[in-house]
């Protein structure tokens, strides 16, 4: 059992037999997505347990600093692990420890469950070395670009993670799926009129499928190119089955957030 995800997925009610979506923390799903490329994902990152157990995504946006989810922070001591594709490969990896919770600030405002401001900024003592070349002459990690605050990222995404599959499988090798980016008053329509949707959130929905629903890793990347548009946050579980968008802090009505704890960091 995961140590450090809070409320991996909120309880699913059943009613005359059926299951009632419920908002809840994504448990870490792909739902039908595929293997990624080795090294086309530098930037993202694996959090995990002392023992090595993945429990959160993140995006590298410097050699030292990790953006991640607020709701992922449960822990002062857990690992940051960058450069693998495969998990249980690493010739490539560079791991770096998380010793006590001065070393991450989560958004003062947020609430500790679903909802708005679910951000929260790592820093790492010791940077990642960005130039550490792999065997094959490629470089194994790097950081994302960050968007600008009137970035309009919707159109095509691409998620990343390493979550359990649609039959519930952990997959060692990075996954990757390819979806729509909406934004909030788009992704409002999509959703229940009393959702914990807020304006600082971006979605992914494919309508009338699974895919863009719950998808991927907590605090994991949702890119458009080399930009972060997204952080994994909330969505309605199950996740297999449920059509309603996943939901995601939208990373540009963060900027001057993350400019603020960038210099708070280095000072």
């Amino acid at each position: 059992m995961r140590q450090f995800v809070v409320l991996l997925a909120l309880a699913v009610a059943t009613v005359t037999g059926s299951l009632i979506p419920q908002p809840g923390f994504p448990e870490g799903r792909v739902i039908n997505g595929e293997a990624a490329k080795v090294g086309e994902a530098p930037f993202i990152v694996s959090l995990q347990t002392p023992q090595g157990s993945h429990f959160c995504g993140g995006s590298l946006i410097a050699e030292d600093r990790v953006l991640t989810a607020g709701h992922c922070m449960t822990s002062s001591h857990f690992l940051v692990v960058g450069g693998v594709n495969d998990r249980t490969d690493q010739s490539n990896a560079q791991v770096r420890v998380v010793s006590n919770s001065s070393q991450y600030v989560v958004h003062k405002q947020y609430s500790g469950s679903v909802g708005p401001y679910d951000i929260a900024m790592i820093h790492l003592d010791e940077p990642f070395n960005l130039n550490a070349v792999a065997r094959d002459g490629s470089y194994p990690m790097a950081a994302i670009d960050l968007p600008s605050k009137n970035y309009q990222g919707t159109g095509d995404g691409t998620l990343y993670g390493w979550g359990r599959d649609y039959w519930g499988a952990v997959p060692l090798v990075l996954q990757k799926l390819d979806t729509d980016i909406v934004d909030s008053k788009t992704c409002a329509d999509e959703l229940p009129s009393n959702s914990k949707l807020h304006e600082t959130n971006v979605c992914s929905h494919i309508k009338g499928k699974p895919d863009g629903a719950c998808n991927g890793d907590s605090g994991g990347p949702m890119v458009q190119g080399n930009t972060l548009v997204g952080i994994v946050s909330w969505g309605y579980t199950p996740c297999a089955t449920t059509t309603y968008p996943s939901v995601y802090t939208d990373v540009g009505c963060y900027i001057d957030w993350i400019a603020e704890q960038s210099a708070k960091f280095r000072s």
